[in-house]
């Protein structure tokens, strides 16, 4: 028996050694055996006062040649993990990360009380540290990350990327990076807003959706969804109860559930969210989208609003408004928020500039009473310390510029005349009668009639390069497949028509099968 590699015979040496090298790979075969190596030091196959086995036998046994075995020698000595001694050999590195023997004398450090763990098979087995996802009973809502590369992405929350207003933007952009603001930009903030950007949002964005504040109520996040996250981080406890709409905003559901709640559905019809003292009675939270309900764009009725601040303030529930998309309706006055009516201080309002300057810029906003903002702020210093600095002062120009609210208008007159083609298009092509559609938002959720299946035609429009979401997907429970929801947020005015004319051969297609 050969014992060159401490103890090893040559055959566990190349049974080894086959795992890590491979003739036929394109890899250098001097860098596999250096890998070969590596991990042999790393698991303390090597006594650390016995010379390392010279180049000529190591060659013999792994079947190489003496010169690869001397150039992944000179690599591990570049890199540490052995020493040459003069006139005795190459020796594990005295210095170097301890490893654990794979035989021999345990270490003497005591051992630290913790969980059982399994043998160590040298992989580490993630799949058994990682608690359960708790919300993987849920559905996904489809992400469509390849959408682009079709031509009718009828989507509602990617943008139409010819109309992001890129050179006012770019102005922004810029001017941030100059004179007072680029400290500004640059800075590592102690509390993490923009004073120019909370400041715009206090006296330009705020009021017209009712709601009067300081700077105090408002903190800046990295999108709505970390708004929510913050929020479930530092208010939900294991095993509240948060109400939400059923069909709802999927992703909200799974950061609630997440944090340790219990999520309940609550009915929503033509008139928004129905919400009961008795849903309120058993839930710490109640999640309402009440602009346009996400995902039928349907808008809550004023008294419908009012009956759900009589219920919260009754049974001393918080409200979390999720308002995603207010500022995008195209038929009468956009209804105040829930916010705007709320005299006790238990609506929370979470906003984003995400549906309009665009999604990949990720930020949004939280107003609230003072002290939940202070704790909020302190909570998203220890995460994310705070959104960047520099796309915040940039916004801020970019509304205290006017060219946010002049862009603004520009995106609702060309979102109304896409809302406006893909109605005329659905009445042209669909083939049964057009249900009503609330006016405002970014999608039309549209039910089919007896025999109609959304999700089976979902995927039949994708043969034909449409891209439609299947309603199914937005249901905690009792989900139906009768409804579609058709975006035109993402597709091109022009695209319209050719689109909806191919969506309509999908369903005649699927109700004949």
């Amino acid at each position: 028996m050969i014992d060159d590699l401490h103890g090893e015979t040559d055959a566990a040496i190349g049974a080894r050694a086959r795992q890590y090298i491979d003739p036929d790979s394109r890899e250098p075969l001097f860098q596999q055996v250096r890998r070969f190596l590596e991990q042999s030091l790393l698991e303390g196959r090597f006594r650390p006062n016995r010379p390392l086995p010279s180049s000529r036998h190591l060659a013999g046994v792994l079947g190489v040649s003496r010169n690869t075995v001397s150039a992944a020698y000179q690599e591990l000595t570049a890199l540490g993990l052995i020493e040459s001694r003069p006139r005795s050999g190459l020796y594990p590195a005295t210095e170097r990360i301890a490893a654990t023997p794979v035989s021999g004398a345990a270490s003497a450090a005591p051992a630290r009380p913790s969980r059982s763990r399994p043998v160590p098979t040298g992989q580490v087995d993630w799949a058994a540290r990682l608690p359960r996802p708790l919300g993987e009973d849920l559905q996904h809502a489809a992400a469509h990350a390849d959408w682009h590369r079709y031509p009718f992405p009828f989507l509602p929350g990617q943008p139409e990327l010819a109309t992001f207003p890129a050179r006012a933007w770019l102005r922004s952009l810029n001017d941030a990076l100059a004179g007072p603001h680029l400290a500004r930009s640059l800075r590592d903030s102690v509390d993490g807003d923009d004073d120019l950007l909370v400041q715009a949002l206090c006296r330009e964005i705020l009021p017209p959706r009712g709601m009067s504040v300081t700077p105090s109520e408002v903190i800046i996040t990295n999108g709505a969804q970390q708004a929510l996250s913050l929020l479930a981080d530092l208010l939900i406890h294991e095993g509240d109860t948060v109400s939400v709409e059923n069909p709802g905003y999927v992703d909200a559901w799974h950061i609630f559930r997440n944090a340790g709640a219990t999520l309940h559905p609550i009915e929503v019809d033509s008139g928004g969210a129905r919400v009961s003292r008795a849903d309120a009675a058993r839930s710490e939270f109640v999640y309402l989208t009440p602009s346009h309900h996400h995902p039928t764009a349907v808008t809550t009725t004023y008294a419908r609003r009012a009956a759900i601040l009589r219920a919260a303030q009754s049974e001393d529930a918080l409200v979390i408004e999720d308002d995603f998309d207010s500022e995008v309706r195209f038929k009468g006055r956009p209804t105040p928020s829930l916010k705007s009516l709320d005299r006790t201080g238990r609506v929370i309002y979470v906003g984003t500039f995400s549906k309009f300057v665009a999604p990949g810029l990720r930020l949004g906003f939280v107003v609230a009473d003072a002290a939940l903002i202070s704790a909020l702020r302190e909570r998203r210093r220890y995460l994310t310390k705070h959104p960047s600095g520099h796309l915040q002062r940039a916004l801020g120009l970019f509304i205290e510029s006017g060219e946010y609210h002049r862009a603004l208008r520009q995106h609702r007159r060309h979102l109304a005349r896409k809302y406006e083609t893909l109605m005329e298009e659905l009445e042209r092509h669909l083939p049964f009668e057009l249900p009503p559609v609330p006016a405002g938002g970014l999608s039309v959720w549209l039910n089919g009639p007896a025999g109609f299946d959304g999700t089976r035609v979902t995927e039949l429009a994708r043969r034909r390069g449409v891209i439609v979401d299947a309603g199914e997907r937005f249901y905690l429970q009792d989900a139906r497949r009768d409804a579609i929801r058709i975006g035109f947020n993402a597709i091109a005015l022009q695209a319209i028509p050719r689109g909806v004319e191919l969506l309509a051969e999908a369903i005649r297609e699927q109700l004949a099968e």
